[in-house]
């Protein structure tokens, strides 16, 4: 047996000595209706008990534990509304996807989500917070088609290498893990600065997302919407393609493999990924119990119901005894 207060305990304290203390007082002095202050004595006295939460115990459950840190570096170029990842949908979309999968694939791993588009940046520090993640993923967003103005696929270097830096040297004994989302289109006149991350890198992929044929996308606005279509100079739609070359470039700087992402399972991708070690029952320990408020609240129905048939039995008996 253990209590789960539903509200603080200084507040139970107050709300039982008030309604206990009056309850009992009434019942004590009454003459004509001690029934019904009995009544409403016990729901007092139930509701308190209601209040500090009743339970049984429980099993002790422990969290996957995992000696991993995974950082998600996502192409948030305006390519990454482009409909041809699987059916008519954005590139975007397989990148939230992947990212719930890859989560569910590592449980008790610690995530940070990295973004690039002109720019690189942090939009999720590491956490071992699932939900966390899920709204960070939900919540990417391509970038402001209007200040679209050219992008490197690898400006996120000096941002990742300086987190990894720093991650490695708190944690040197969790490993790191990087998964490269992207389409591999460089819109920047430059060429691109290789990945240079020499002993940072344990494990990862680089996830390719598009078409060969390319896809058109909409414009988007620095809100999340979207608006028409993208256009060259010349009125006609604007197409993203896939350019596995410079994704598969990308993978060898970074010493981890390649995969095309279409869809479907993210398992054989994770398979030359060295995600690390999940090891069951290494985590936090969790507490369980079950429940008993209900329980007292049945209690209190029963007896307010009673209470209210007293009561309503003594309304009728005055109404006929009225002239």
């Amino acid at each position: 047996m253990s209590w789960h207060p539903v509200i603080p305990w200084p507040l139970i304290i107050v709300v039982g000595l008030l309604l206990v203390g009056f309850t009992g007082w009434r019942l004590a002095v009454e003459s004509r209706h001690r029934v019904r202050w009995g009544l409403r004595l016990a729901t007092s006295l139930t509701m308190v008990v209601a209040l500090l939460g009743p339970a049984v115990n429980g099993a002790i459950a422990r969290q996957a534990a995992s000696d991993v840190n995974v950082f998600f570096v996502v192409d948030t170029t305006t390519s990454a509304m482009a409909r041809d990842y699987g059916e008519g949908r954005t590139r975007l979309d397989g990148y939230r996807e992947d990212i719930a999968k890859i989560q569910e694939e590592m449980p008790g791993a610690r995530f940070s989500i990295i973004t690039f588009d002109f720019a690189a940046r942090v939009v999720m520090p590491l956490t071992t917070d699932t939900q966390a993640l899920k709204t960070a993923t939900d919540n990417l967003r391509a970038e402001d088609s209007q200040y679209s103005g050219g992008s490197s696929v690898t400006v996120a270097q000096d941002r990742l290498k300086k987190t990894l830096e720093g991650t490695k040297e708190r944690q040197p004994e969790r490993s790191r893990i990087v998964f490269y989302l992207g389409d591999g289109e460089q819109t920047s006149s430059d060429q691109p600065a290789p990945f240079d991350l020499p002993d940072l890198i344990d494990g990862g992929a680089v996830l390719g997302y598009g078409s060969a044929q390319g896809g058109q996308m909409a414009t988007t606005n620095a809100d999340g919407s979207t608006g028409d279509d993208v256009t060259d100079s010349a009125g006609k739609p604007g197409v993203s393609t896939i350019d596995e070359k410079r994704l598969e470039e990308i993978a060898k700087q970074l010493d981890v493999p390649y995969t095309h992402r279409t869809g479907g399972d993210i398992g054989p991708a994770m398979e030359d990924a060295d995600p690390g070690t999940t090891v069951a029952g290494a985590g936090a320990s969790i507490e369980t119990y079950t429940s008993l408020v209900w329980i007292a609240a049945l209690v209190m129905a029963a007896l307010l119901l009673a209470d209210l048939f007293l009561v309503t039995r003594e309304i009728g008996r005055l109404r006929r005894v009225e002239p």
